[in-house]
């Protein structure tokens, strides 16, 4: 029994982990850069979440988005804003 629920668990976080992903859309570089455009345009709307830490965000960022460090997240969402349909695209150097 202890070894049938060790697999079932492992299928569980195995599965979960590689379906994660697919409830967020992929933004390619050249598409954010298109956006960025047209958000300048004022013909798109969208948060750019930069959740990069500070001292590295200081040198790194890309100009109109917030930084607000990955661990610090929860804490400080309300500087989203309140409105669920803005997207919110989340970009940070990818080592974690």
């Amino acid at each position: 029994m202890i070894r049938i629920l060790l697999i079932f668990t492992c299928i569980l976080l195995i599965s979960s982990n590689g379906f994660a992903l697919e409830r967020f859309d992929i933004v390619t570089t050249e598409t954010l850069k298109n956006m960025l455009e047209l958000r300048a345009q004022g013909k798109e709307n969208f948060i750019l979440l930069n959740t990069l830490d500070k001292i590295i965000a200081d040198h790194h960022t890309i100009p109109g988005s917030i930084n607000i460090p990955w661990n610090n997240v929860k804490e400080r969402s309300q500087e989203l804003g309140k409105d669920k349909n803005i997207p919110i695209i989340t970009y940070c150097m990818g080592y974690r």
